[in-house]
């Protein structure tokens, strides 16, 4: 058997909460694809925080990536507002995410004559930042740039609130919003194409705990599907989702039995 690609979420998947605590296995995880030279790269929709800082705080658990072996949506935003030209924005969003962007070169403001209105995930998000940006779009114009499109995130306590894409969809919702919202994070195509980059052309497997923002895209791109069932759903999700992924584990020991047994064999 070829060696497949693996494409590995970051929460639920490496790491069991927002603080970024690995799982038990997910060192010896890594170590062992390095070992067999099974390329990967682990992506993330994280929006919490910008890329070299979740590295950072990997690293400082043990968790060693290198810039190159981790993507997350922020890798991209950049980019995309510049090409539009959106210099001017009303963020829904972290203080490190908002702070990041100013250091981008974008005027972050708290009004709603804006450019751009960039949604992320937000444990501070109120009343006032909600008006702020339906005001932004529906009375100005403003285009609505979700980080990401998950639609529902676990709280460190085992409960849920909706994810960027929810929101900015609500946002959408009440403005009649006629464009379609774009996707940054995984499993849209340039988020893929980044992920992919340098990588061999091979059986691309995208590993993640969410069957719904993740698994079901990754499919109608053509990618394999590996379910674990160590993050917001478990096994009977499959059931209720009506989709079958092509693999399902309920921990990175159980994978790399896995690949032990058909990368060697």
């Amino acid at each position: 058997m070829k060696k497949p690609i693996l494409l590995i979420d970051l929460d639920g998947v490496l790491v069991k909460d927002k603080a970024l605590t690995p799982f038990e296995d997910a060192l010896h995880f890594l170590q062992s694809l390095r070992s067999l030279d099974i390329p990967f790269r682990v992506v993330s929709n994280n929006s919490t925080r910008p890329p070299e800082r979740i590295i950072r705080e990997l690293r400082e658990k043990s968790i060693h990536l290198k810039e190159e072996e981790f993507l997350s949506p922020l890798s991209l935003l950049g980019h995309y507002l510049k090409e539009r030209g959106f210099k001017r924005l009303f963020f829904i969003g972290m203080q490190a995410v908002k702070e990041y962007l100013q250091g981008l070169g974008f005027e972050v403001v708290e009004e709603e004559g804006v450019d751009a209105v960039v949604v992320g995930q937000d444990r501070g998000l109120d009343f006032r930042k909600l008006k702020l940006a339906t005001s932004a779009v529906f009375l100005r114009g403003a285009k609505l740039v979700p980080v990401n499109l998950s639609r529902i995130v676990r709280d460190d306590d085992g409960l849920y609130f909706p994810g960027a894409g929810s929101i900015a969809l609500a946002i959408a919702h009440a403005c009649n919003y006629g464009e379609k919202l774009p996707n940054l994070g995984k499993p849209s195509e340039e988020f893929i194409r980044q992920a992919l980059k340098d990588l061999p052309e091979d059986e691309v497997y995208l590993v993640s705990d969410d069957l719904y923002t993740d698994l079901m895209g990754a499919r109608e791109m053509g990618l394999k599907t590996l379910f674990m069932t160590s993050g917001k759903y478990g096994e009977e999700e499959i059931k209720r989702a009506g989709f079958s992924p092509d693999l399902t584990f309920h921990s990175l020991s159980q994978l790399l039995d896995y690949l032990y047994k058909t990368v060697l064999s």
